[in-house]
């Protein structure tokens, strides 16, 4: 019995050298590492537009400046616009209104910077796609202060009081 295991250890181990080395499959593929990043901008804060206490003086101009602060994730070019407010009936007839239903006609443009101002030298109001000017500009890398300029002449009928408006701004990007 002792002989019997030695020789078959043996036998065994001639059968695996004459059968040679035990043959390996491989099989590939492949597969895609990816990323898909997104834009996305917003305002960071906004500042009013406000002409303060003033004494009626018809045919006075007077002028206002506000901001818009816009941060972006990535470098993207952006634009924003702004709606007619509450109480106009549209960007080139918006108005403040006061207490007793009055109404202040006033305008709003954009500083001279950006890719696309929406200045008052060109005349054109600052508004949307659609109607007036659309201040374009891009991001890169800095937060951003659009300057709000707001430009009102005053009548002589406008009566003592608080008026107001509130406008909205969109960024599109």
């Amino acid at each position: 019995m002792n002989l019997i295991k030695p020789a078959l250890c043996l036998a065994m181990l001639v059968l695996c050298v004459l059968a040679g080395p035990a043959r390996a499959e491989t099989r590939e593929t492949q597969f895609e590492v990816f990323l898909d990043v997104a834009a996305s901008c917003t305002f960071v804060s906004s500042s009013d537009v406000a002409f303060g206490n003033q004494t009626v003086v018809a045919g006075a101009q007077l002028d206002a400046f506000g901001s818009l602060r816009v941060r972006c994730n990535v470098p993207v070019a952006y634009q924003v616009s702004l709606d007619q407010g509450l109480h106009g009936s549209g960007i080139n007839d918006r108005r403040m209104a006061g207490a007793g239903g009055d109404t202040i006609v006033y305008q709003l443009y954009s500083g001279d910077n950006g890719t696309t101002p929406c200045s008052a030298l060109a005349g054109v109001q600052w508004g949307s796609a659609s109607t007036g000017c659309l201040y374009g500009d891009s991001y890169a890398g800095t937060e951003q202060d659009i300057q709000i300029h707001g430009t009102l002449t005053l009548v002589g009928n406008a009566r003592a009081g608080d008026y107001s408006d509130t406008v909205t701004a969109t960024i599109t990007y």
